[in-house]
């Protein structure tokens, strides 16, 4: 919540020692609307990569596709996969760290809980009305359960939630 694209630059940086033929994107499309919808950010982080993959790999040179997200980018980048279908056969490693995967519905702290319910209502946060839930009566049309059918995590050949 509330990331940027530096946050990564650390992990990007040792990443770019040990493969140094490799093309990194650290992506900005989001940065200053993570209250939007997550599907809406999936969108924008889909077009930045096939913008990059279209500036920085012409025609079929582009090998593999990987991705590594940390809090609500795993998210995001799951919402971003409908919309890449284009490079299925391309995906190769999908790494999330500290990411919500199951949302913030089931919060056992009474601060946490407090503090959602403020910030919802204080910034009005379509992004955390989908973690917590909230953003439809019934569970099974609410943004997370829907992310749950999406396509394209069984598109990569290595899957790791941390």
């Amino acid at each position: 919540f509330q990331g940027n694209s530096m946050d990564m630059r650390l992990l990007k940086n040792n990443l770019s020692l040990l493969h140094p033929e490799a093309l990194f994107l650290c992506s900005n499309k989001n940065e200053g609307k993570t209250e939007d919808d997550i599907v809406e950010m999936g969108a924008r982080l889909a077009h930045e990569v096939i913008d990059f993959a279209q500036e920085w790999c012409p025609g079929t040179t582009l090998g593999k596709l990987s991705f590594i997200g940390h809090s609500l980018g795993g998210l995001i980048i799951r919402a971003s996969l409908p919309y890449l279908k284009a490079f299925q056969d391309k995906m190769d490693t999908f790494i999330t760290l500290s990411s919500p995967h199951l949302g913030y519905m089931y919060a056992t702290n009474t601060l946490v809980d407090a503090g959602l319910w403020v910030l919802k209502a204080w910034k009005k946060s379509k992004c955390l009305e989908q973690l917590t839930m909230t953003d439809s009566k019934d569970g099974k049309s609410s943004f997370l359960y829907q992310l749950s059918n999406y396509q394209g995590l069984n598109w990569f050949k290595n899957v790791l939630l941390v």
